[in-house]
């Protein structure tokens, strides 16, 4: 199962759920003002995963993808998941230590810095609302909601993605 999150063809049948969920179950799912982003946290996501082998293409496609499916300017999410791709997969790959920690800092303030800039994006641009009420109203909601979810997904990779390449390891060892 390794193999299918390591690979291109992996990532591409991942990019492609995480479109269509964010295009029918995403809108569904609000909390409030917050709304799920699930194309920035696959990025986040796979930022992390596949630090050492990271593209910046898909990260922007699926960027573009949200920004044509959203009301918000087009670009602006592209702009912003090809940043986070790679500031994300270069500290991971500094600061990588086989610990919890720096996974879990990494998603915290990719959602919530994504959401920000995001947010102040769309306020330079046009939107016709205060940084306050953006910030309470829209960015502070939504990194959150982002920030929850991708923890779960990356317990849950973590979890059974890679205690299979561990037991796999095992046995070709015997």
């Amino acid at each position: 199962m390794i193999l299918i999150l390591k690979n291109n063809a992996g990532m591409l049948i991942g990019a492609l759920v995480a479109v269509i969920l964010q295009a029918l179950v995403a809108p569904y799912i609000t909390i409030g003002y917050a709304m799920l982003n699930l194309i920035m946290c696959y990025v986040i996501l796979m930022a992390i995963i596949r630090a050492d082998k990271q593209g910046y293409i898909m990260p922007f496609v699926l960027g573009l993808c949200y920004d044509l499916m959203s009301s918000g300017t087009v670009g602006a999410m592209a702009f912003i998941c090809v940043v986070l791709t790679f500031v994300i997969s270069r500290i991971y790959s500094m600061l990588a230590n086989d610990t919890m920690l720096i996974p879990v800092v990494l998603i915290t303030l990719g959602c919530f810095v994504g959401e920000l800039i995001y947010g102040c994006l769309l306020i330079v641009c046009g939107l016709d609302v205060s940084l306050p009420e953006a910030l309470l109203y829209r960015m502070l909601p939504c990194g959150l909601y982002d920030t929850v979810v991708s923890l779960v997904a990356y317990v849950l990779i973590v979890r059974f993605v890679f205690s299979a390449r561990s037991t796999d390891t095992m046995q070709v060892i015997r």
